[in-house]
C-alpha cells in the first residue's frame, strides 16, 4: 500500500520498449484526476533536461541515480512521483527500498523477440548487427528486480485492465 497523502514514488522500470512508459502515462493521467500533486519522470526527458550524460552502464547508473534522489526529493515535498526509466540494476533498486518512503516499484517485462518487433528506434536491430553499443539488454547486462508488481507486457491486453491492476496492488 502506498500513502498517497504524504508522498510517493511509483517507479517503472523495464526494457526499451516494453510498454513502461506507456503504461506509466496512463497512470499519471488517471491518478491527475484525484490528486493534484502528481508528478511525472520520464527517463529520455529527465536526460533531456540534465544534459549529456553517457549510454554505458557508468552514465545510465549516474542518471539513474540523479532521478532517484530528485524523485526522492520531490516525493518528500508530498509530491506524487510517477518515474518510467530503465534503470535495472540492483545499486538503483536498493538506494530506492533504503533511502524513499512510500516507495512502490513496478516491473514491466516482456520477451525479448517481442521488444524487437517492437524496436521503433531500431535500437535492438543495430546493436545485434553490431551498429550501436551501450544497449541494455544487449551488450549492457541488466538486473532483473524483485519489484512489488511485475506485469508482462509481451502480450498487452489493454491499458486499462494494467491500470486496474496497479490500483489493486498500490491499494486506491
Amino acid at each position: 500500500m502506498v500513502d498517497f497523502k504524504n508522498g510517493a514514488v511509483i517507479w517503472f522500470t523495464g526494457l526499451a520498449g516494453s510498454g513502461k512508459s506507456h503504461i506509466a502515462s496512463y497512470l499519471y493521467e488517471s491518478l491527475k484526476q484525484r490528486y493534484k500533486n502528481v508528478l511525472y519522470l520520464d527517463g529520455d526527458e529527465f536526460r533531456e533536461i540534465l544534459g549529456n550524460f553517457s549510454y554505458d552502464k557508468q552514465g545510465r547508473l549516474e542518471l539513474s541515480f540523479k532521478r532517484a534522489v530528485f524523485a526522492n526529493f520531490l516525493s518528500k515535498q508530498g509530491m506524487i512521483v510517477i518515474v518510467s526509466a530503465i534503470s535495472m540494476w540492483n545499486e538503483i533498486y536498493e538506494y530506492n527500498r533504503n533511502n524513499i518512503n512510500n516507495y512502490f516499484e513496478i516491473y514491466v517485462k516482456c520477451d525479448f523477440d517481442e521488444l524487437i518487433k517492437r524496436d521503433k528506434k531500431h535500437l535492438y536491430s543495430r546493436a545485434l548487427n553490431k551498429e550501436l553499443t551501450n544497449v541494455v539488454g544487449v551488450d549492457i547486462d541488466f538486473d532483473e528486480p524483485k519489484a512489488d508488481l511485475v506485469l508482462d507486457n509481451t502480450n498487452f491486453i489493454s491499458l486499462d485492465k494494467e491500470l486496474d491492476g496497479i490500483i489493486k496492488k498500490i491499494g486506491l
